[in-house]
């Protein structure tokens, strides 16, 4: 059974260890290993994200969500408030062996219900992130625009992809 439920600090070393084991899976072919490596250890750093869980804690719209699966952590996903009604995905990923059991889904929908007045959710997607980019189509994203970045001396392109929330 899934269940989506907000962070809380016991959940740091599953968080890392998911992104270790996406990030690879995800941009092992995009990304060397050594980049990979330094921005896990910078963003993924246990004093970071123990600032993270704290702010989110301490919030009154929560935007740091974990997945369950049995009661095994698989997946966590977070957001950041651009504006009242704007949200930005910074964060979803899920365990590749639980990818297609709705967890992501989940994640968007339970950030609809929990985030009201929300009425646009956008995050940034390497062109390269086939798995991402497939991901967000899916759920009725939309392209919006493209940004040129460099990383690690290469030009990356990032594709904005938004949802237009409806409340009915």
């Amino acid at each position: 059974m899934i269940t989506i439920r907000f962070v809380a600090g016991e959940d740091i070393p599953h968080i890392q260890a998911i992104a270790h084991e996406t990030w690879t899976f995800t941009y092992g072919a995009i990304y060397s290993k050594e980049y990979i490596h330094n921005f896990l250890g910078r963003a993924y750093s246990t004093e970071n994200l123990n600032r993270s869980v704290e702010r989110d804690l301490q919030s009154n719209k929560r935007n740091f969500l974990i997945a369950e699966f049995n009661d095994e952590v698989v997946g966590y996903a977070q957001t950041n408030q651009v504006n009242e009604e704007e949200y930005e995905l910074l964060r979803i990923y899920v365990r590749p062996e639980y990818h297609k059991l709705g967890i992501g889904k989940g994640f968007i929908q339970e950030f609809i219900r929990v985030l009201k007045p929300i009425k646009k959710i956008f995050a940034w997607v390497g062109k390269e992130n086939e798995i991402g980019r497939s991901f967000y189509e899916k759920r009725g994203f939309k392209e919006a625009e493209e940004m040129t970045e460099s990383i690690e001396g290469q030009s990356k392109t990032q594709i904005k992809y938004e949802l237009e929330i409806s409340h009915e």
